[in-house]
C-alpha cells in the first residue's frame, strides 16, 4: 500500500494535508524519516509514526456527513446525483456505504461505514435506535396533533411507535422517532393533515451534527457511536 493511502485511512488528513506533513519530515517508517508520500509500505508489518506517535491502519472506518438537499442516498444511480458525490476526493470510498437513508430533499446527519455489524445494529427495527429531526411544517401544529404523534399515529400502512415532540414555534418542531419507515416523517405530518416544508436529521443514536457545516465530512470512531 502507498504511504499516502495508509495515512488517509489512519485519519491523518486529506491528500493535500499528507503531502505537506510528509514534506515536513514528520513521518517515519521503521524509525527513519521519509519525504516520499508515494512510497510503498507494508501496513501489517512496518512501523509508521507521525510526530513519533505510532499510527494504526483502520480496517473499519466511520464518518458523519452533513448531507445537503438534491442528493439521493445511494452508492450509484444513473439518473440522480448521489451522496457519494458529496464525499471529498481524498477519501477512499472503497467498501463505504451509508447507514440508513435520507430523502433527496432532506438534509442532515448521515453515517458512513464499511462495518456491516454496525450497520445492522443501527438500522434493524428491533434495536429501536432513535432519530431526531428538525421539522418545519406548512401549518401550525396543535396540542391535539402533538398528542396524536406521541401516542403512535396511524400513517395508513403502519401504526408508528410513540414519538417525542418538542415544539419550538407553531410550525417548527423537533421530532424523535425510533423507526425508519419510507417517508415516515412526511407521512406522520400528512396523518395530522399537515405537510413538511423542511426536514433535517440532527441526531442519529448518540451521533449529532454539532457544529458541522452543510456538506462537511467528519471522521468518528466506533466508541462515538456507542451502540
Amino acid at each position: 500500500m502507498r504511504l499516502e493511502k495508509f495515512l488517509v485511512n489512519c485519519g491523518v488528513g486529506s491528500r493535500k494535508d499528507i503531502k505537506k506533513i510528509v514534506g515536513e519530515g514528520r513521518v517515519k517508517i521503521n524509525g527513519l524519516v521519509t519525504f516520499n508520500f508515494g512510497l510503498w509500505i507494508e501496513e501489517d508489518s512496518d512501523n509508521i509514526t507521525l510526530d513519533n506517535r505510532q499510527l494504526e491502519f483502520k480496517i473499519l472506518r466511520y464518518y458523519i456527513l452533513y448531507k445537503t438537499k438534491g442528493y439521493i442516498t445511494a452508492v450509484k444511480d444513473e439518473r440522480h446525483p448521489t451522496i457519494m458525490e458529496l464525499l471529498p476526493s481524498w477519501l477512499d470510498t472503497k467498501d463505504l456505504f451509508p447507514v440508513g437513508r435520507l430523502d433527496k430533499d432532506t438534509e442532515g446527519l448521515l453515517l458512513f461505514t464499511n462495518d456491516g455489524d454496525t450497520n445492522y445494529k443501527m438500522t434493524h427495527p428491533d434495536k429501536k435506535i432513535s432519530k431526531k429531526y428538525y421539522v418545519e411544517l406548512e401549518k401550525p401544529i396543535s396540542v391535539g396533533d402533538i398528542k396524536d404523534l406521541e401516542n403512535g399515529i396511524d400513517i395508513g400502512t403502519h401504526i408508528c411507535l410513540p414519538a417525542k415532540v418538542h415544539c419550538i414555534e407553531q410550525n417548527k418542531i423537533y421530532l424523535t422517532i425510533q423507526e425508519g419507515k419510507y417517508h415516515q416523517v412526511k407521512k406522520m405530518a400528512w396523518a395530522i393533515k399537515n405537510k413538511v416544508s423542511y426536514l433535517k436529521r440532527v441526531k442519529f443514536g448518540n451521533l449529532t451534527l454539532e457544529e458541522m457545516k452543510p456538506g462537511e465530512l467528519k471522521e468518528i470512531f466506533l466508541n462515538d457511536i456507542i451502540l
